[in-house]
């Protein structure tokens, strides 16, 4: 009897179907984050769904998080030193402890927070604001997750960082 065995390196199909997965459920997720929950929501509490006391001052102030968020979620990766290979994203397996990260544990988080919330001034409906929260709420989770395995990973060396920066807003000034 003959056997054929088809592996997933002989096979870029399987590759592609096994990698479209997670972005599906990156889009699920964000759909129900941003859109979904917080409408139902607004609609379930009967909130209005424009805050119009906010638009003609908050807008200004919105677009210098979003500019902020932006440039502090940039220095958070280019500080992890990523790099793009045929596989995705490599991490160097060393612990980052300089740049952005001498300031916050967590500037990716961080940024995309304060981006979430210059939205919601720039535009502000209440359902954005939900979903900041929620949001908000979901980077804080993934944190103390990740925050776990760092500290399994690198142990007193972590441990040590952990106490000398913040877990998420930057409010020490060296």
């Amino acid at each position: 009897m003959i056997v054929i065995r088809r592996d997933n390196k002989d096979s870029g199909e399987d590759k592609k179907s096994r990698s479209f997965k997670p972005f599906i459920w990156i889009l699920v997720i964000f759909a129900l984050l941003f859109l979904l929950i917080p409408i139902g929501v607004t609609m379930l509490l009967n909130l209005p769904w424009y805050l119009s006391f906010i638009y003609p001052y908050g807008t200004i102030i919105g677009v210098i998080l979003i500019i902020s968020g932006i440039v502090i979620v940039y220095r958070g990766i280019k500080d992890l030193r990523l790099k793009y290979s045929q596989t995705g994203y490599e991490k160097g397996d060393s612990l980052v402890t300089t740049g952005i990260y001498a300031r916050t544990r967590n500037p990716i988080y961080f940024g995309a927070t304060i981006m979430v919330f210059g939205w919601f001034l720039v535009l502000p409906f209440t359902f954005i604001l939900i979903s900041a929260f929620l949001f908000t709420i979901l980077f804080l989770i993934t944190a103390k997750s990740e925050e776990k395995q760092l500290s399994q990973k690198y142990g007193r060396k972590y441990r040590t960082y952990k106490r000398k920066v913040p877990f998420f807003v930057p409010y020490k000034i060296r």
